[in-house]
């Protein structure tokens, strides 16, 4: 891929995990300390590492060329931040399922075909393992009433396609994985 090498041929090793051992549970993730060696050095170290669930979001396209976002207040950043509906994948379920079900339960805007994976990233590599699915999802239209959990308050977007780049670059969109999802679907477009 462009002069890059696979993982297969690089001269990087896995480091090798000695031990592991939780140290915090919270509602969405817990924190684990891991103890890893080098597999050459022979040199060990304690990480922290953050477990959760995979994630997913989706772009909610509707016929008339605009965009389903949401709105809503984030505890990280204490401020209002606009993004794609999408959620914690629940266990044992599909990604497409997740995206879908979280599309509707934050906007009730449900697709007429099954939403499109467009492209899966891994959100923050340092420290979680989890992946992100995103999806494509066309013909979304309104069909039913929000169905939100008490953590949420959401107010539903509707933006014409052709001014997402733009919010983009006036910063108005800066959810990281709402940006991936749509580089995923610009790449795609070319």
């Amino acid at each position: 891929m462009n002069g890059i090498p696979s993982s297969a041929s690089t001269m990087i090793e896995h480091w090798q995990t000695l031990s592991s051992k939780t140290v915090a549970e919270c509602r969405i993730f817990s924190v684990e300390m891991v103890a890893k060696s080098h597999p050459s050095r022979g040199s060990a170290s304690e990480f922290a590492f953050i477990r959760t669930s995979d994630w997913v979001n989706i772009i909610p396209l509707t016929d008339a060329g605009t965009v389903i976002l949401v709105r809503q207040y984030r505890h990280g950043i204490e401020d209002i931040s606009l993004e794609l509906p999408g959620g914690i994948i629940d266990e044992g379920e599909d990604p497409r399922e997740a995206a879908q079900r979280e599309c509707v339960e934050e906007t009730g805007y449900r697709g007429t075909a099954e939403a499109e994976l467009i492209g899966v990233n891994d959100p923050n590599p340092a420290l979680q393992g989890n992946r992100c699915y995103s999806f494509l999802w066309r013909g979304c239209r309104a069909v039913d009433i929000q169905h939100l959990d008490e953590h949420e308050e959401i107010e539903v977007v509707e933006v014409p396609f052709g001014d997402i780049p733009a919010l983009i670059r006036e910063g108005k969109i800066r959810h990281s994985l709402v940006l991936a999802a749509f580089l995923f679907h610009f790449l795609q477009a070319r």
